[in-house]
């Protein structure tokens, strides 16, 4: 996969030769450049990603990692975690472009209030072909949900 024209199919992300030093050089440790390579990679330009506030943490878990490849660095901006392992934050999994994607609020991620879940989403169709307004009128009689009978193992407490 090619990051960019300037760069041939086989430009390892990774790391380099630098003969003079006789050792690889990371040519991601620059943060201006590592966001050039993820910007190119993600679809997201580099004022977006900095916009998420999570350049600098994700360019240090980048830096801990001795083999990358495009696929980590993807999966780590789109999920908040490098691949196999858990998210370094919340903050990561909740600031992972999969939910500006796909427009929506990471689950848990904010408090949608006391009672949110007996009014329809707004713009959702409700029954009788209305549309939610959001703040709709709470369900009820045999449009609202049913609540389980509390099991306490049939014996009467």
């Amino acid at each position: 996969m090619s990051v960019s024209d300037d760069h041939p199919a086989d430009y390892d992300l990774a790391e380099r030769w630098d003969p003079a030093a006789n050792a690889y050089v990371d040519a991601l440790a620059d943060l201006d450049e590592f966001l050039r390579v993820c910007a190119e990679l993600t679809g997201f330009d580099v004022p977006e990603l900095r916009a998420t506030g999570m350049a600098d943490e994700h360019h240090r878990t980048t830096l801990a990692h001795r083999v990358r490849d495009e696929h980590a660095l993807v999966h780590l901006w789109y999920v908040g975690a490098w691949p196999g392992e858990a998210p370094s934050s919340a903050r990561a999994h909740d600031q992972g472009l999969v939910w500006r994607t796909f427009h929506a609020t990471p689950p848990g991620a904010a408090a949608p209030g006391h009672g949110s879940w007996a009014e329809a989403p707004r713009g959702a169709e409700v029954p009788g072909g209305t549309e939610a307004r959001g703040g709709a009128e709470p369900l009820r009689g045999a449009e609202a949900p049913r609540r389980a009978a509390p099991n306490n193992g049939g014996e009467g407490r």
